[in-house]
């Protein structure tokens, strides 16, 4: 299986490969040069943009201009002490380093947080303590006593990469620099209301943040290949490693910043979370090229013959590493027309593609960002090269690397959903007494000896190895939750604790590929309501209320996945982990009140083998998952004597597990799921397992037929779904030969999937009881297998099968084989024998018109009659089984349809 690439996208003649990952920022359309300022309630052009006043206007007449100065000035030479912040307010926290801002940006992330806009105090008379919160939190984000750092440098700003266009750093796309002009003459503006009633909505009350470990993995090849560092805090000095030119980084989790220097200096490149391919951007230092030069200048021989040298191979120098986005905190930058914050502010929270004000962009001649990692652009619509700024105050145009100082774009790196991972290794500096879990734990405090001692009583500090867990105040899974993923909890602080306790654990297990859930709004006391409010989710949503749903909600129902509920906006407050299931009450999910304001899902991290199916078991050497561990991702004929598993973990597939070396002796079928001893096995006590091997992945209806007598003859007995008891069923269970037509199947020698038991794929036995030595089947069941997602292609094409238009409000779409590809309409999954697409669910392919040689197939509604059925494997081609002898294949030939998907008799295959 294959995945949708995120970058397709070309470079004209003459523009230089950029490296900003465009396709992490909101879909501009063709026309949108000629948009203006429109502003968006529901995230538009603008959206997420405030209008406020400033407490000084520049004039030195203002009695509050000397306090702004002098804040300004003790942000520039320290961090804030912030005796008068506001412990309410919040704002991400740097690390313990002064930062340095510079020219390069990468890596946009995509943003679906809710708008957040209000308007500031704007009274000059305000409290000192006001305008302190007024510079370092705005009143909205805000800080935890936390100052601004000094965060400007002019390295790197006179390198080659930022001298192409104009002088200040222009865009590296040809052509499309902003231009230096002057200010504009505000005498030309039209008039009209640039953001009509907007900068009035009132910023919503957040809870307590929830900060989420980090992790990285850097490549030192391209394509996720070679040698593996993995990151997950700051990295001061990341010289010594040796990396290729070419890179590959994977972002599990945060914002992360690359820096050209060691100590966080020099350009910078922001990374989101997510795959990228990365050729070292910086030039290389200028001792190296005066050593370049030297060489080539001993390179020429007397007479002038020229002796060509092999240029050393070029690497990827890491200067520093740091993680500069840790939490939900709502990201806030603000742009200032004069230096050192003078003159009305302008306020952004979100990513906003045209930041121009009544068709101008703005002018900041200084800049403060109070909380995230921002990228600013030159130009609208994300054009020319971004400045990335971090938490911090620029109190000029030079601070922040620039010479004319206008934004057209500003967007924000976000930490996404939570997601699972793979078990990690341990870490050594975790000290005191130590507890290793692999399942739930209801308390801590096992005794040690008759004087009832407890070994434990709170989690002091917490690693998670592997999968997602829920942490709970109080013993017996109650008290406040917290969500606890892979990577290294120091203290309560960490994983966001509202105090010191941490009793008892839970692992969350949940199918994560499609998380769907549905919240029922509580109606109000006077309201006498026809029809309940429902709001069926399938994404994170920052904020509930945007789409007309309050923040009461009387009940939830998980229809799959796993999720995480909050308290507040913006994923903040309190967590409440919701899995597969129905919650009547909010007690039922841990709340003591019915206030939910946001609500995200659990997903599943990308994997190293991520595009292919994934097929892995773990075998423990002790029962309960104890003792050492043997991973398999593959068959084993032989496994080592050494090796005697007693438990076991099926992480993905369905494996056989047999008794005799080379799949033999006894056999015993497990799918996905947990196996603590022999008994959750089916195995006998003392057996031992010496071979097993997985059971390959096949697209198909199941179906076999049983008969009464050898040579398939006699009475016959076709099923397509499991038989718990053959004799409950009114059946025989006398039979003499088997027929496998679909799928795999597990034939047990007694009732409820008990006694002996064989797998069969597609076969004929003419005679079972000489295949088997079983003179009775007492029941059966199809393997099957789990929702995966895969791509279908055309082997003589190279190609995928895509369909073509959109697909949000159609009864039909076309089905093709062709190089473009719109999103991910390439994403198939297979249901019960439907194919159908990942963008449109309740359709599948099917055939229309008379069914012959060249019929076209299409997406259509899976409720046409009569449903039509298909069988596939990995490799091979796709059959119909509703109309046998039909399989998928491509048009072809010149007209206008010839990427059209049809059907065609097998036999014509053979002839091509």
């Amino acid at each position: 299986m294959d995945q949708p690439q995120e970058n397709g996208k070309a470079h004209s003649p003459g523009q230089r490969p950029s490296l900003f990952r465009t396709g992490s920022l909101p879909d501009i359309g063709p026309n949108h040069m000629s948009s203006g300022v429109g502003m968006g309630m529901a995230g538009g052009p603008g959206s997420g943009l405030g209008f406020e006043s400033g407490v000084g206007t520049g004039t030195g007449t203002d009695p509050s201009t000397p306090f702004r100065y002098e804040l300004f000035s003790s942000l520039m030479s320290g961090s804030l002490t912030g005796n008068n912040t506001d412990t309410n307010s919040r704002m991400s926290r740097p690390p313990p380093l002064p930062s340095f801002t510079s020219t390069l940006g990468d890596l946009l992330s995509p943003t679906s947080s809710s708008l957040d806009i209000h308007r500031s105090f704007a009274n000059a008379n305000d409290s000192q303590s006001k305008l302190s919160q007024g510079l370092s939190g705005m009143g909205s984000v805000g800080s935890i006593g936390l100052g601004l750092q000094r965060n400007f440098s002019n390295e790197g700003l006179n390198s080659p990469l930022f001298n192409m266009g104009s002088p200040h750093g222009g865009s590296v796309h040809g052509g499309s620099h902003f231009s230096p002009e002057p200010e504009p003459e505000k005498n030309l503006v039209p008039k009209y209301r640039a953001f009509p009633d907007a900068y009035l909505t009132k910023e919503k009350e957040h809870g307590k943040l929830n900060p989420r470990p980090g992790k990285m993995f850097i490549f030192d090849q391209p394509g996720m290949c070679g040698q593996m560092i993995e990151v997950r805090s700051d990295v001061i000095d990341a010289t010594p490693w040796q990396l290729q030119e070419t890179i590959s980084i994977r972002v599990v989790r945060g914002g992360w910043v690359l820096y050209e220097k060691p100590n966080f200096k020099g350009e910078k490149i922001a990374l989101d979370e997510g795959d990228i391919e990365l050729t070292y951007p910086f030039d290389p230092p200028e001792e190296e090229e005066e050593q370049q030069q030297k060489n080539g200048q001993k390179g020429q021989k007397e007479g002038g013959e020229e002796v060509v040298e092999a240029k050393p191979a070029r690497r990827f120098i890491i200067g520093s590493v740091r993680r500069a986005v840790r939490d939900y905190s709502v990201p806030e930058i603000s742009l200032f027309p004069e230096e050192n914050a003078e003159g009305k502010k302008v306020i952004f929270r979100d990513t906003s593609d045209d930041a121009r004000i009544f068709g101008f962009p703005i002018k900041a001649n200084s800049i403060i960002i109070n909380a995230g990692l921002w990228l600013v652009y030159p130009q609208p619509f994300f054009q020319g090269v971004p400045r990335v700024l971090e938490v911090g105050g620029f109190p000029n145009p030079a601070a922040w690397g620039v010479e004319q100082p206008y934004v057209g774009s500003v967007h924000p790196l976000k930490i996404g959903e939570p997601r699972v991972e793979k078990p990690g290794e341990p870490k050594p500096y975790f000290t005191g007494k130590s507890r290793t879990i692999y399942t739930n734990m209801r308390d801590f405090m096992t005794r040690l000896d008759r004087q009832q001692t407890a070994f434990m009583y709170s989690a002091g500090s917490i690693k998670v190895q592997g999968g997602c867990w829920v942490g709970y105040e109080k013993e017996g899974f109650r008290g406040h939750q917290y969500l606890l993923e892979e990577g290294e909890y120091h203290d309560w602080r960490v994983w966001g604790g509202c105090d010191a306790e941490l009793r008892s654990v839970r692992v969350i297990r949940a199918d994560l590929t499609e998380p769907m859930l549905v919240m029922y709004e509580q109606p109000g006391e006077e309201e006498e309501v026809e029809q309940e409010n429902t709001f069926e989710v399938t994404e994170a949503i920052p904020d509930v209320e945007l789409f007309n749903y309050r923040t009461t909600t009387r009940a939830i129902q998980v229809l799959s996945g796993a999720w995480i509920a909050y308290s507040h906006v913006d994923f903040s407050g309190d967590q409440y982990i919701l899995e597969k299931g129905f919650y009547s009450k909010s007690t039922d999910w841990g709340s003591s009140d019915n206030r939910i304001c946001s609500v995200q899902p659990i997903l599943q991290a990308p994997s190293e083998n991520q595009g292919n199916v994934r097929s892995e078991v773990i075998l423990y050497t002790e029962p309960d998952f104890q003792g050492e561990c043997h991973l398999c991702d593959k068959n084993q004929e032989s496994l080592s004597d050494k090796l005697i598993a007693k438990s076991c973990r099926v992480v993905g597939g369905s494996w056989v597990v047999y008794e005799g070396r080379e799949y033999s002796g006894n056999m015993y079928i497990l799918s996905e799921g947990d196996y603590p001893n022999f008994t959750s096995m089916g195995c006998p006590p003392n057996c031992v397992i010496r071979s097993l091997k997985t059971i390959p992945l096949g697209f198909s209806v199941p179906s076999i037929s049983l008969f009464g007598l050898e040579c398939l003859e006699g009475r016959e007995i076709t099923v397509d779904t499991e038989v718990v008891n053959m004799l409950e069923e009114g059946y025989n269970n006398h039979l003499l030969s088997v027929r496998v037509n679909r799928g795999c199947w597990v034939l047990c020698e007694h009732s409820n999937y008990r006694g002996r038991q064989l797998l069969l794929e597609p076969i004929e036995i003419t005679n079972w009881p000489k295949f088997s030595q079983l003179l009775t089947i007492g029941s059966m069941y199809p393997v099957r297998q789990r929702r995966c997602f895969f791509r279908i292609k055309s082997k003589e094409r190279g190609h995928f099968l895509s369909i073509q238009g959109g697909v949000e409000e159609i009864k039909s779409g076309r089905v093709v084989v062709t190089e473009q590809v719109e999103g991910m309409s390439d994403i198939w999954f297979y249901q019960e024998g439907l194919i159908k697409n990942k963008l449109a669910p309740a359709m599948s392919l099917q055939v229309m018109g008379n069914v012959e040689a060249g019929a076209k197939v299409v997406l259509w509604s899976e409720t046409r009659q009569p449903v039509q059925t298909w069988s596939a494997q990995m490799r091979g081609t796709i059959p119909s089984l509703t109309f046998p002898g039909m399989v998928l294949d491509i048009k072809g030939g010149k007209q206008y349809d010839r990427d059209h998907v049809v059907i065609l008799p097998e036999s014509f295959l053979c002839h091509r």
